[in-house]
């Protein structure tokens, strides 16, 4: 996982963002998040020096990213939950 931060927050920027990460394979999902990131982004990659070499050309490519913070998943806790529609039916 990878948190984002843009350098400006205009929507032309935001969209300039968007447009690109659409066509890079190794992010497999993005988020638009409120709060003290920008974004949240699932990222594939064979080993650590792969990303690291990833996440360099990401922030050359241009696409305003002013930081960027690194989580790595150790092990998975609990995954593919089906959403209880049920239970939120009843509130």
């Amino acid at each position: 996982m990878v948190e984002v931060v843009l350098d400006r927050h205009r929507l032309e920027d935001q969209r300039h963002f968007e447009t690109a990460i659409q066509q890079i394979p190794e992010i497999l999902d993005c988020w638009a998040i409120g709060g003290r990131i920008d974004y949240l982004m699932r990222v594939s990659s064979p080993t650590m020096a792969a990303y690291q070499d990833f996440m360099e050309e990401l922030l050359q490519a241009g696409l305003g990213i002013e930081q960027y913070y690194s989580l790595v998943v150790t092990k998975p806790v609990k995954s593919n939950s089906p959403i209880p529609l049920s239970a939120l039916r009843q509130r």
